[in-house]
């Protein structure tokens, strides 16, 4: 049995047409919130060793267990954050995704995890958006970017009206067949019987030799 992990790409391209939008994304922060399902995980660690450079920072908003059953797991929302610098007009960030462990049911098959798509945010310094008008102030939902206690109004992280070009994306994972559990068991046993004579069997050929060695010795 062994753990499938796939890479989670992200491209976002930014306006870059005129100055003005150079000018008004340059030096903004770019946060990204993914929900993975309970049937996937992301590692903290693995991400911080990835090294992904444009991936300046993420953050998990629950602790992960990478050892929980996917019917034991809950959806897990993670924040990835990039900085926009010089001009910069495309953003590529990559995540490693690992997809948990199911228990075996009947007729096993396969078990569907949808990805849904992710949330788009934006940051920037100056107030510079203020430039935009009401146009982000009236897009800008309730999110988990700012803290409970902060109004709509003094929360700095927009929400952007981003255009997803790919579907949600869905992970096939296999589950095992209960319906082969006394098979497999009684498989496992045979296997296990077999293996403990032979290295008993081993073990007293040894022992034989070795007191047939010593007998010679004495004779020599």
């Amino acid at each position: 049995m062994k753990q499938v992990v796939k890479i989670l790409n992200y491209t976002i391209t930014l306006p870059s047409e005129d100055e003005f939008s150079k000018w008004l994304y340059d030096d903004c922060l770019i946060g990204i919130e993914q929900t993975l399902p309970a049937g996937l995980y992301a590692s903290p660690d693995e991400v911080k060793s990835h090294k992904c450079k444009e991936l300046i920072y993420t953050f998990f908003k629950s602790p992960v267990n990478t050892e929980l059953f996917a019917e034991d797991a809950t959806p897990l929302m993670m924040q990835l954050f990039s900085h926009i610098t010089n001009n910069t007009s495309h953003i590529h960030i990559h995540v490693p995704v690992h997809a948990r462990y199911h228990r075996a049911r009947a007729e096993g098959r396969a078990v569907k995890n949808n990805i849904p798509h992710p949330k788009l945010y934006l940051y920037c310094p100056k107030n510079k958006l203020d430039q935009c008008g009401d146009f982000y102030s009236e897009l800008s939902q309730s999110n988990s970017f700012c803290p409970d206690h902060v109004s709509l109004k003094v929360c700095h992280w927009k929400q952007l009206p981003a255009v997803v070009v790919s579907d949600p994306l869905e992970w096939h994972v296999a589950v095992g067949n209960s319906d082969h559990y006394y098979i497999v068991t009684f498989g496992t046993v045979i296997v296990m019987l077999a293996g403990t004579i032979h290295v008993l069997k081993t073990v007293h050929r040894y022992k034989i030799q070795l007191e047939r060695n010593k007998k010679q010795r004495k004779r020599t």
